[in-house]
């Protein structure tokens, strides 16, 4: 059932990029159909060169196809875990950011023709929505078709007492796991029934229970059995993100600062300002509709500004789709008492103040798509902790006011680990993770 399991993960993968490649060529020809022959879109923006014939651009092909390989595989498209809906939103548009960038430059050194600019930009916008929906087609049908065939995927943790506590707080909101829980054993033949009684799929254990003798004993026929077998180390997810570093001929577990500095703030800066342009424009006509359907049930405003911290304390203006009946602010104070959070941070699961077609937008993050435009100015990246408002921050104390050290972030692993469900301390754990 193991060697099944993983034989039909890699018939995912191999279908995954094989669909890609058609969908690539369909974008190829869409794009070129569009720029040239679309009545409304020639219209607005007509080909200066006119029309060239088909038989050019098929010249291009090779070099296009090269391209969409190396953008699918460089962008991640391929790993071995499956992704969230906004996860492949972010990764659709960084790999055809990336196609854009390879085209462009393709095209610079490819001299034999001068092939349309915007030609190009067409294919990346197609390419990530056919990309981007077919992922999600492809992964609920893989997704049910393994449910069906292998049940959930099970899942083994060795570890102590205390850490299954910490473990099954941080699992809560993953159901897509079956989990156990091995933490007293003795004799390696424990170890392997509870392996064997489970039908355990894949092992993690916790470092201090890897090191012992009693595992490494019966690690060797665990490794037989074809079980993936991975450790992860005892450290507080608050500290920083963590990386292994083995520079000194041993494996270390090196801890990041909070704070980028450097290249590596530029290229986080300039993958925010490109990401940030090439959503706004694919996403510019779905936004005006919503703007005039919180108009037509809501009414003016269509947008909410308010006043967010950001980094080191920056007071800033944060714009969001109004999802709130107006003046809701002013109602903060009154609420505050019934907040499930306590007082460092206001949430309320059923506020009020959320209008019908609000709580629809929240659902799916509609709102929060007008903070690309702080992003371009610089209060805020794509990747980070939410920026609190004004009152939340006066509760801080000196180690809560560590997320301000770090640009706010539209999207965070708070975010997509449960939300109104997460605790305020590990809310913090996971904005600074």
């Amino acid at each position: 059932m193991k060697t099944s399991r993983k034989f039909l993960w890699n018939i995912f993968i191999i279908t995954k990029f094989v669909v890609d490649i058609g969908l690539s060529i369909c974008s190829f020809y869409l794009a070129y159909h569009i720029r040239f022959y679309n009545k409304i879109f020639t219209y607005f923006i007509p080909p200066i060169k006119g029309i060239p014939p088909i038989e050019i651009y098929h010249k291009f092909i090779p070099y296009f196809l090269i391209s969409c390989v190396i953008s699918y595989i460089f962008c991640g498209n391929y790993k071995k875990q499956i992704l969230r809906i906004f996860d492949e939103f972010v990764t659709s548009i960084k790999t055809s950011f990336v196609l854009l960038v390879l085209l462009f430059a393709t095209s610079f050194f490819y001299r034999s023709y001068e092939y349309s600019r915007m030609f190009m930009l067409l294919v990346a916008i197609v390419n990530f929505w056919l990309l981007f929906l077919c992922h999600i087609l492809i992964t609920y049908l893989y997704q049910k078709y393994t449910k069906y065939i292998f049940g959930k995927p099970r899942v083994g943790f060795v570890c102590s007492e205390e850490k299954k506590k910490k473990l099954i707080n941080l699992l809560k909101h993953n159901k897509s796991i079956k989990k156990f829980f091995l933490t007293k054993y003795n004799t390696k033949e424990e170890i392997l029934n509870f392996v064997n009684q489970r039908k355990i799929s894949e092992l993690v254990v916790s470092y201090e229970m890897f090191s012992t003798n009693v595992f490494q004993s019966a690690l060797a026929e665990l490794s037989l059995s074809d079980i993936p077998i991975k450790v992860f180390v005892s450290l507080p997810i608050n500290l920083s993100e963590t990386m292994i570093d083995a520079s000194l001929g041993i494996p270390i577990v090196s801890l990041k600062p909070l704070s980028l500095t450097g290249l590596n703030f530029f290229i986080k800066r300039t993958i925010d300002i490109s990401v940030s342009i090439l959503v706004l424009s694919i996403t510019f006509v779905p936004l005006l509709f919503v703007a005039y359907i919180i108009f037509l049930f809501d009414g003016l405003p269509v947008f909410f500004v308010h006043k967010r911290v950001g980094y080191n304390g920056k007071v800033f203006n944060c714009v969001k789709f109004r999802t709130m009946v107006k003046d809701a602010h002013k109602m903060w104070w009154d609420l505050l008492k019934y907040s499930e959070r306590g007082d460092k941070v206001f949430k309320l699961k059923n506020d009020p103040r959320i209008t019908p077609l609000g709580r629809w937008l929240r659902k799916f993050s509609i709102d929060e798509f007008p903070q690309f435009f702080n992003i371009l100015k610089g209060e805020m990246s794509i990747v980070g902790p939410r920026p609190q408002i004004v009152e939340e921050v006066s509760f801080y104390d000196s180690y809560s006011k560590r997320r301000l050290m770090v640009l706010p972030g539209l999207t965070g692993l708070w975010q997509i680990s449960g939300r109104a469900d997460t605790g305020f301390e590990e809310m913090l754990d996971l904005d600074l993770y």
